[in-house]
């Protein structure tokens, strides 16, 4: 069996080497004749070779009316090898010189995808994904009829989410440090900042929890029962409503509590104080 890999091996390199192999595209081709290469390799997914073709195109048949589907696919074919920089340098080209292209918006969308795909994880700085925001608001702005558009709404969520879960994942950190004021000033910004991420639903409890682990009671109280308005049925709905059935008794809107025996209710001061049994009778 080794003896037959071996075998197969030398008659590859041996092919490669006389240049018995398929041809390789060159710049003495016909703009159609690249085209139809490209492609047909792009299809296979053999993107080195289509890359060769679509690159022959954009440089030698500057005037052909094939150039912008040459561009694109080009763009297409670096960002299928992961090659984000250069897919993004092309993208930027085809529309800085072809405007009117049918693949104008296309491009600025996986413009975009290439940008974000460059962004680092949460725990570093996030300039790429804040660039990748800006180019779908670009695209959602001079493309918003464009039958890809729901797909930039779901790639910019998934920025914003990922910005929500850098500012979440800090205020945790703070969290469990038990810097309260520091916590919530990040859960406060997620809240505000990005209201349709999952990240603001945490934001919200650990608001609210902060806030009872301080013993700072009305401020739990309200914001756990925000939570429970904005998320009834959310898996955390549960906890909330076990933690607010500990802590409400403990609040300003705890009910006045009497026994049949002394009779004592809350003072101005939130203390207790005996209640005249006069002023029980009618």
């Amino acid at each position: 069996m080794l003896r037959c890999v071996r075998y197969l091996f030398f008659c590859i390199t041996v092919i490669e080497l006389t240049g018995c192999g398929p041809p390789r595209p060159t710049s003495e081709w016909g703009v159609e004749e690249l085209y139809d290469y490209g492609q047909r390799h792009y299809e296979g997914q053999d993107y080195l070779r289509s890359m060769e073709a679509f690159r022959i195109i954009t440089l030698n048949y500057t005037t052909s009316e094939m150039i912008d589907d040459a561009m694109f696919y080009l763009g297409e074919s670096y960002r299928q090898m992961k090659e984000y920089p250069v897919s993004s340098v092309t993208y930027r080209r085809l529309m800085r010189d072809f405007p009117q292209s049918p693949y104008a918006d296309d491009a600025q969308y996986n413009l975009a995808r290439s940008v974000f795909a460059q962004s680092s994880s949460v725990e570093h700085t996030q300039d790429k994904t804040f660039e990748a925001i800006r180019e779908l608001q670009i695209f959602l702005d001079e493309y918003p009829d464009s039958e890809v558009a729901p797909d930039v709404q779901r790639l910019l969520q998934e920025c914003l989410d990922k910005l929500a879960e850098k500012d979440y994942q800090i205020g945790h950190l703070y969290f469990k440090l038990q810097d309260w004021n520091a916590a919530r000033v990040y859960f406060t910004e997620v809240i505000d900042e990005f209201p349709t991420s999952q990240w603001s639903i945490l934001a919200r409890y650990e608001l609210g929890e902060s806030f009872a682990r301080e013993e700072n009671w009305d401020e739990a109280v309200m914001n756990l029962q925000v939570f429970l308005e904005l998320y009834p049925g959310h898996e955390l709905a549960l906890t909330v409503k076990d933690r607010l059935r500990e802590i409400v008794p403990k609040s300003s809107s705890a009910p006045e509590k009497t026994d049949s025996g002394s009779r004592f209710t809350k003072d101005g001061n939130n203390g207790l104080s005996p209640q005249s049994s006069e002023s029980k009778v009618p």
